[in-house]
C-alpha cells in the first residue's frame, strides 16, 4: 500500500515523544520546539483506522471540558472499553494503586496528533471514535496514573482489554502497524493480544518489537518492567503506607479476590517487600510470608511456609484462623509444608461443627482436608467428603463454591473406578448447570474433572477423548486446564504439550510427564513408568511425596495425581 505524507500537528511535538524521529532530524526540531518531552503522568499513544487514513491519538487524563469541546466524542464501545479498563487494571495490579476511584471518575481526554493516508483529502477529525482496539492503552495510561508512573514513549499497545484482564484481538492491524512506523518513529514496541503476534510480527517486519500478551498484567509488566519493583520498595518509606501494602498483601492471598486472576504480581510484590523492607515486625513478615507462598502456589504450584508463630493465630478472629488454615492444609496437599500432621491437626480442631452447620469458611477447610486426604493415603474419605461438600454449598445456595468440590468428586470417583458416584456427579453437574449462578470457569473445570473421571473408568470412550481434544483446542481456558485436557485427550494432542513445553511452560511439561506416565503403564514399562515419576518428582514435589510416603504405585500416582 502507497502512503502520502503523513500530517503531524503542532500539538503533538508537545504531547510526547512518540513523533519525533529516533535519529534525524532531531537538532533541527529541538531548535525549533525545544526538547523532546517524556509523556505525561496517565498519557499515551493510541491508533485507529478511519476508512483510508491512520490516526494517531493522545490519550490522557479524563478532563471533562476537554473532551467535550476539543476532542472527538467517544462512542458506546469505546465508552464501554473505557469501563472494562478500569476494572481490568486491579487484576493485573492487585496491590498498587493509589486510586481507581480518581483514576476512571471521568472519560478519558483524546486529541489529534497526527495522521497518514493514502488518498488525497483532510481526514474527518470531529467524527466519533468508537470501537474496543483502545483497551489495552486505556489500561496502560490508568496504570501510569494509578502509579504516578509516566509510561516510557516508545511503547504503543493495540488490543482489546475485556473486564477480566483478558487481551483480545483487533481490526485493521496492518493499516494500523503501517500507520504507527510512518507517524510514529520514536515508537519501537508494539503490545498486541497473543493471538495476533504472527500477523502483527509479519506486518512489523525489523521496525517494531511485537509484545504478545494475554494478560492486561503481562503488558503493564512489560510497559513498566522494573519501575512496579521501585514504586514497592520506595513505598517503605512511609510507615502507613507500608502497613497497608502488607495488609493488603495478606488478604489477597487469604480471600482472593473478585478482581484478581493472575497471581504473579502478588507474588513478586510479597517478595520484593520480604527482600527489601528490611525493618518490619515478625507479624509483618508471616504475613508477607504467607502472602508470597499462596501467590506462588497459585502461579507456580510451588512455595513453601510454616506454621505461624506462637500466638499468631489465636490472636486473630476465628474465620481469619480457619481461612489462615485452610491455605496452610492445601499448601501441605500441594507442596509438602507444612508438615502433614501438624496442619491436619490444627483443621481438625477448627471443625468442631457438623458439616450442615459450617459456615462456607469452614466447607473450604473441610476441601482442603479432603485434598490432602487423596494424597495420603485416604482417597476413599476423600471421595465421600467431596461429595457431601458439593451438596452442602449448593443446600446453602453458594452456587459458586459448588464447581471446585464437584470436580474433585468426579475426579475421584473415575480414580476410584466409582462408575456409580460418577454418575451421581455427572447428574449433579447437569441439575447445577440450571441453577442461575454456577457461571464463570466453573462449569468448565467440572468439565475437565468429568471427562478425566470417564476415561480413568473407560480409557476407550471415544466421546470423553474428544471432549477433551476440543478443551485442549479452546485457547478462551486457561492454560493449565488447556494442558491437562491435551494429557486425557491423548496423542490427538501431544503435539501441542510438547511444543508448550518446548517453550519453557512447567505446566505443559508436567502433562507432558504425566502423558509419558499414562503410554508407560499402558504397555506395562515398568522401567519408564518409575523414569516418569522420578521426573514428575522433580517438577511437582510436593505431592509426588505425599504419594510416595502413602506406597502410592505408578498407576495409583497417575490416577490420583491431583492437576
Amino acid at each position: 500500500m502507497s502512503w502520502l505524507r503523513p500530517h503531524v500537528a503542532d500539538e503533538a511535538w508537545a504531547a510526547g515523544p512518540w513523533c519525533w524521529p529516533r535519529e534525524a532530524d532531531v537538532a533541527r526540531i529541538i531548535a525549533a520546539r525545544g526538547p523532546m518531552p517524556e509523556p505525561a503522568v496517565g498519557s499515551t499513544a493510541a491508533v485507529t483506522v478511519q476508512h483510508d487514513t491512520v490516526v494517531l491519538w493522545h490519550v490522557s487524563r479524563g478532563h471533562a471540558t476537554d473532551s467535550v469541546e476539543h476532542g472527538p466524542a467517544l462512542g458506546p464501545a469505546l465508552r464501554a472499553s473505557w469501563r472494562d479498563a478500569g476494572l481490568a487494571l486491579p487484576r493485573g495490579l492487585p496491590v498498587l494503586w493509589h486510586s481507581m476511584h480518581d483514576a476512571t471518575s471521568t472519560p478519558p481526554s483524546i486529541a489529534y496528533m497526527a495522521s497518514v493516508r493514502n488518498a488525497p483529502g483532510v481526514p474527518d477529525l470531529h467524527a466519533p471514535i468508537d470501537g474496543p482496539s483502545f483497551g489495552l492503552a486505556f489500561v496502560l495510561g490508568l496504570a501510569s496514573d494509578v502509579l504516578h508512573c509516566a509510561l516510557p514513549g516508545d511503547v504503543i499497545a493495540s488490543a482489546s482489554v475485556d473486564a477480566a484482564g483478558h487481551v483480545g484481538p483487533v481490526g485493521g492491524l496492518e493499516q494500523k502497524i503501517a500507520g504507527i512506523v510512518r507517524m510514529a518513529p520514536h515508537v519501537t514496541r508494539l503490545i498486541v493480544a497473543t493471538s495476533q503476534y504472527e500477523e502483527a510480527s509479519a506486518y512489523a517486519r525489523s521496525r517494531l518489537r511485537v509484545v504478545p500478551v494475554a494478560h492486561a498484567a503481562q503488558a503493564v509488566e512489560e510497559a513498566f518492567g522494573d519501575r512496579l519493583s521501585a514504586l514497592l520498595v520506595d513505598a517503605a518509606a512511609d510507615p502507613e503506607r507500608r502497613d497497608a501494602l502488607t495488609a493488603s498483601f495478606f488478604r489477597l492471598a487469604l480471600l482472593g479476590s473478585d478482581a484478581l486472576v493472575d497471581w504473579a504480581p502478588v507474588r513478586r510484590g510479597a517478595r520484593i517487600a520480604l527482600d527489601r523492607w528490611t525493618d518490619i515486625t515478625p507479624d509483618a513478615r508471616y504475613a508477607l510470608s504467607f502472602a508470597h507462598a499462596v501467590a506462588t502456589r497459585h502461579a507456580v504450584n510451588a512455595g513453601t511456609i510454616a506454621m505461624p508463630p506462637a500466638g499468631w493465630l489465636t490472636a486473630r478472629p476465628r474465620m481469619v484462623r480457619v481461612h489462615v488454615v485452610a491455605h496452610l492444609v492445601q499448601q501441605c496437599a500441594d507442596t509438602a509444608t507444612p508438615d502433614a500432621h501438624v496442619v491436619q491437626h490444627a483443621a481438625e480442631a477448627l471443625l468442631d461443627r457438623a458439616i450442615e452447620e459450617s459456615s462456607p469458611a469452614e466447607l473450604r477447610l473441610r476441601g482442603a482436608l479432603a485434598r490432602l486426604h487423596t494424597v495420603t493415603g485416604r482417597a476413599p474419605d476423600a471421595l465421600v467428603a467431596q461429595e457431601q461438600l458439593a451438596r452442602a454449598f449448593a443446600d446453602i445456595y453458594a452456587d459458586a463454591d459448588v464447581a471446585y468440590p464437584l470436580s474433585e468428586w468426579a475426579r475421584l470417583a473415575g480414580a476410584l473406578r466409582d462408575r456409580e458416584s460418577l454418575a451421581r456427579a455427572e447428574a449433579f453437574h447437569d441439575r447445577m448447570l440450571g441453577s442461575g449462578g454456577y457461571r464463570g470457569l466453573g462449569p468448565r473445570y467440572v468439565e475437565l474433572a468429568l471427562v478425566r473421571g470417564r476415561l480413568l473408568l473407560d480409557p476407550g470412550d471415544s466421546s470423553a477423548r474428544d471432549n477433551a481434544a476440543r478443551m485442549a483446542a479452546d485457547v478462551t481456558l486457561p492454560d493449565h486446564v488447556r494442558w491437562s485436557a491435551s494429557r486425557w485427550a491423548g496423542t490427538a494432542c501431544r503435539a501441542l504439550l510438547e511444543q508448550a513445553a518446548d517453550g519453557g511452560d512447567p505446566l505443559a511439561s508436567r502433562n507432558l510427564t504425566l502423558a509419558d506416565l499414562d503410554e508407560a503403564l499402558a504397555r506395562a514399562d515398568t522401567n519408564a513408568a518409575a523414569r516418569c515419576i522420578d521426573t514428575l518428582a522433580t517438577q511437582d514435589p510436593g505431592p509426588i511425596a505425599h504419594l510416595r510416603h502413602a506406597n502410592a504405585s505408578p498407576e495409583e500416582v497417575a490416577r490420583l495425581y491431583p492437576y
